[in-house]
C-alpha cells in the first residue's frame, strides 16, 4: 500500500502567517475577556479597592518623607501605586505560563493544543503578548484611577527611560514565566508555588515599600532579584524624570537577567515538554 507522509502547515507557514496565528491568539483572548462584562467591572473595583487601601495608610501618617522614600522625591502613597501599578507584569508573567498550562491540562487539551501544526514559538509568543497587553490595560487603569480619582502627579515621566526598564523588565518576567510553567509540566500542580513565589518576589522587590527597609541580609537576598531593579528604574523615570544616561545600572543588571534567563527558559521548557511527552504525562495535572 502507497503511503504519504504528512508535512505539517507550520513549516511551508511564512513569519507573516505565525503572526497572523499570535494576532488570532490575542483577538481570541480579547473576545473572551470582553464578554464577561462583570469581571471587568470588578477588576476595576478591585483596583480602586487596592489604591484606596493605600491611599488611606499613607493618610494615617501623615504623609510623611522618610529617608528610604527620599531618593525618589515622593511620599509612600505614590511609590506603592507605582509598585503595585507594574507588579500587573510580574503577576501574570510568573502566573500567567502556568494557569494556562494547569488550565488545559484540566481541559484536557493540552496535548491537542502542542500536537497542533502550530509551532511552539508562536505559542509562546502569543501567551507573552496578551499577558503583555492585559497586564498594561491594569497598569493604565492603576494610572487612572490614582491621576484623576487621588491626585497623583504624573507629569515628570521620562518615557523613554521608562519604556527601557519596562521593555527588559517584560523579557526577565516572562522568562521566569516560561520556566516556572516547566517546572508545572515535569512536577504537576506547580501554580500554588507560582503564586507563592509572586509574594517572595514582591516583598523583596520593593514593591510595597523600598528595600532600603529591609535587614542587610534580606537586602543581598533583594539583589538577586531582577524586580529590585525594575521597580527602582520605574520609580525614578515616573517620579524624578531621570534620563536614560543615569539608569544605566539597572538597564544593564536587568540586560544580564534577560541573557540569562531567555536561554535557560527556553531550554528548561523544551527539555519538560520532551521529557512530559516522552513519559504520556502531558495531559496529567
Amino acid at each position: 500500500m502507497r503511503t504519504f507522509e504528512y508535512l505539517p502547515t507550520s513549516i511551508c507557514a511564512s513569519p507573516t502567517d505565525e503572526l497572523q496565528k499570535v494576532w488570532a491568539y490575542i483577538k481570541k483572548e480579547f473576545l473572551i475577556e470582553m464578554s464577561y462584562k462583570f469581571a471587568m467591572m470588578f477588576s476595576l473595583l478591585g483596583i480602586s479597592t487596592t489604591i484606596a487601601t493605600y491611599f488611606f495608610i499613607d493618610r494615617l501618617f501623615g504623609n510623611q518623607m522618610t529617608s528610604d522614600l527620599a531618593p525618589f522625591a515622593t511620599s509612600y502613597f505614590p511609590y506603592v501605586l507605582v509598585g503595585n501599578a507594574f507588579f500587573a507584569y510580574v503577576g501574570l508573567a510568573l502566573g500567567g505560563f502556568s494557569g494556562r498550562i494547569e488550565s488545559e491540562q484540566s481541559l484536557g487539551t493540552l496535548e491537542v493544543l502542542f500536537g497542533s501544526p502550530t509551532k511552539l514559538w508562536v505559542l509562546m509568543l502569543a501567551m507573552v503578548a496578551w499577558n503583555t497587553i492585559y497586564a498594561s490595560a491594569e497598569v493604565v487603569g492603576f494610572f487612572v484611577v490614582g491621576g484623576i480619582g487621588f491626585g497623583v502627579d504624573f507629569s515628570q515621566i521620562n518615557w523613554l527611560s521608562l519604556i527601557s526598564i519596562l521593555g527588559l523588565s517584560i523579557v526577565a518576567f516572562n522568562s521566569i514565566g516560561i520556566i516556572e510553567a516547566a517546572w508545572l509540566l515535569v512536577f504537576k500542580r506547580g501554580l500554588a508555588a507560582a503564586w507563592a513565589l509572586n509574594g517572595l518576589c514582591a516583598l523583596l522587590g520593593g514593591v510595597f515599600f523600598p528595600v532600603t527597609v529591609l535587614p542587610d541580609w534580606l537586602q543581598t537576598i533583594a539583589a538577586w532579584n531582577p524586580i529590585t531593579y525594575a521597580i527602582h528604574g520605574l520609580q525614578l523615570a515616573i517620579y524624578q524624570g531621570t534620563p536614560i544616561t543615569q539608569l544605566t545600572h539597572e538597564l544593564w543588571v536587568l540586560a544580564a537577567f534577560c541573557l540569562v534567563l531567555v536561554p535557560l527558559g527556553l531550554f528548561s521548557w523544551n527539555w519538560a515538554l520532551h521529557r512530559a511527552k516522552e513519559d504520556g504525562s502531558l495531559s496529567l495535572h
